[in-house]
């Protein structure tokens, strides 16, 4: 019996318990969070927010066809274990398969603090604008706890789809490599570049140029792969799990295989807000039933009373830090008129540029903003859920039904793209980085010199760099072997993980140039920008640089961009052209 298995208290262990097994356990092993829709939800309803499931079905009420509204009210007055997913499964029925984004997309946006300064602005501009949006404290501080201890803690798994979490940990001084898994792709292929790097993990997808996942089927189907990094990640950390109701998707089923497998061991303190054993046991009598050899085994530990804005603050004072955050954004948004968001640094991809070249000298002032329209690749927002979880109460009843809209997640390491050409191998892509938001006029620099704008020509820039193409028998296989004065090809989708062992090739589709100058033996990527592209590449940490293989749109001047400036990269979707974004020193 489930009861056996939890003990004959009438309470669960409480906060000030859980607080000491996670200090205990971080003697061991690394922390692993999974983290659900409370994590988006504020502590008083009028604030900016990630809406809960009330809210969420009259978005989705909204895009009920005329001729189907009767039918959908009457469907919402059914006792089910689930209105949420039964709501979107019908509108998915009856509209267009991009409507649960749709929603999705709504439901993200109401968590902005200044919504009338984002007019005219990308999607993939307003998830990059980590200043623009209002955190949750439990939020806030989660990603203080990653970015203030990226050894403790780390990486976090999410079913919600809203930036909040990267955005948080940003604004903590924290980098972050995100990874978005709606389809069966492993994510733990993805490798931190520097060890201030947080990795987070969308099960279910994510609001911006992805799938997301809200109905049973989409939740249930198997994804053995995800399934196989989640089992490592369990059986490698110790794992927190707060705001997430055990819905039946890939992360549950993977617990019960591991709590029918005698031979692995894991270690899994769970966070409910209910305090009373009778209580979290009435609510989530499925999903104990699945893993209670786990709970016999005390592989699995719960916690009640747990308020997941007041658990984050307490584990940062824990582990060293205050819990009054400094860098919290105001709940309320202000009433006042247009605000410019602030310039964000950027989320890293997995890889840096590590071949050392002769760098152009900067000028001091301050870059113009390049204008790429680059929406980000597949991630997801955050859905409801109706079970029982780490979040403050909204009302006497179902506590947890305001913060379940924010939850569900899944690729970045997971959103692969096709290879270029035949016999190059697939590359894992991470997501997106920040970038300015308003694009503004350069201004003339007042020291030093800003570097040369490059040549306007492919062929201009190959004089320059005084570079030919290298024939089979010169070339080599990999960038260190590149001769000095020969130019040849990296596949686009492999810049990303660029190093000097990275494959080069001939002519290819989807090839970037690479040019070692016979001067210096620098090297630099060769592609096609648009005008204010060009004009930033002349200073010091411009804005994201978006380049393509080929010409076309505005993007129709070439530009030489050293490899030496290059921090980090990665392949995205813009308006149907993929295309490479540099981030630069």
């Amino acid at each position: 019996m489930v009861a056996s298995s939890m003990g004959s208290e009438k309470l669960l262990p409480s906060l000030d318990a859980l607080r000491s097994a996670v200090k205990a356990a971080t003697r061991k092993k690394k922390i692993a969070f999974l983290v659900g829709s409370p994590l988006s939800m504020q502590e008083t309803p009028d604030a900016p927010q990630v809406p809960g499931v009330t809210a969420m079905l009259q978005f989705i009420r909204k895009r009920v066809p005329s001729e189907h509204l009767e039918q959908f009210d009457a469907g919402l007055k059914v006792d089910r274990e689930n209105t949420y997913q039964w709501a979107m499964k019908f509108i998915q029925d009856r509209d267009s398969r991009s409507v649960a984004n749709e929603v999705i997309r709504e439901a993200v946006l109401r968590a902005r603090l200044h919504p009338d300064a984002d007019q005219g602005l990308e999607d993939v501009q307003i998830d990059t604008d980590f200043s623009g949006w209002a955190l949750p404290p439990a939020t806030l501080h989660l990603g203080g706890l990653l970015a203030e201890h990226p050894g403790r803690f780390g990486p976090v798994m999410t079913t919600n789809f809203d930036p909040l979490l990267p955005a948080s940990v940003k604004a903590a001084g924290g980098e972050v490599l995100r990874t978005v898994v709606d389809r069966d792709e492993p994510f733990s292929q993805a490798k931190l570049s520097a060890s201030n790097f947080s990795h987070l993990v969308y099960l279910h997808g994510y609001w911006l140029e992805a799938e997301t996942l809200h109905t049973s089927i989409e939740l249930a189907r198997e994804r053995p792969r995800v399934a196989a990094d989640i089992t490592h990640v369990l059986t490698s950390h110790t794992l927190v799990v707060v705001g997430y109701g055990g819905w039946d998707d890939i992360f549950t089923q993977t617990l019960a295989a591991i709590s029918a497998d005698r031979h692995k061991q894991v270690d899994i303190l769970w966070a409910f807000f209910d305090k009373e054993t009778s209580v979290v046991q009435a609510r989530n009598k499925h999903f104990l039933d699945r893993v209670r050899e786990l709970t016999g085994r005390n592989q699995l530990r719960l916690y009640g009373g747990i308020n997941c804005h007041e658990l984050f603050a307490r584990l940062r004072e824990d582990f060293g830090t205050s819990g009054t955050a400094t860098t919290q954004p105001p709940n309320k948004a202000p009433k006042q008129g247009k605000v410019e968001p602030q310039r964000p640094a950027p989320i890293a991809t997995s890889a840096k540029a590590p071949e050392p070249t002769t760098s152009t000298p900067h000028s001091t002032t301050s870059a113009p903003t390049p204008t790429p329209s680059v929406p980000s690749i597949p991630v997801s927002p955050s859905v409801p859920k109706t079970d029982a979880t780490a979040s403050p109460p909204k009302s006497t009843s179902s506590r947890i039904l305001p913060f379940a809209a924010a939850a569900l997640f899944a690729g970045g390491m997971a959103a692969v793209w096709p290879s270029p050409s035949k016999g190059v191998s697939n590359d894992v892509i991470a997501i997106p980085p920040p970038r300015n938001l308003r694009p503004v006029q350069p201004q003339p620099p007042t020291t030093t010199a800003p570097a040369p704008v490059p040549a306007s020509t492919l062929r201009s820039v190959r004089q320059q760099h005084q570079v030919v193409a290298a024939s089979d028998a010169e070339r080599g296989t990999r960038v260190s072997q590149l001769p000095r004065g020969r130019y040849a090809f990296v596949p686009m989708s492999a810049v990303p993980t660029y190093s000097a062992d990275t494959t080069i090739y001939g002519p290819i589709q989807e090839g970037i140039e690479l040019h070692r100058a016979l001067a210096d033996g620098s090297l630099y990527l060769v592609g096609y920008a648009d005008a204010p592209t060009m004009a930033a590449l002349g200073y010091p940490k411009p804005a994201p640089i978006v380049i393509t293989p080929t010409p076309g749109g505005r993007r129709t001047q070439v530009a030489s961009i050293p490899v030496s400036r290059m921090t980090t990269a990665e392949v995205r979707m813009d308006k149907g052209t993929r295309v490479l974004v540099l981030h630069l020193n």
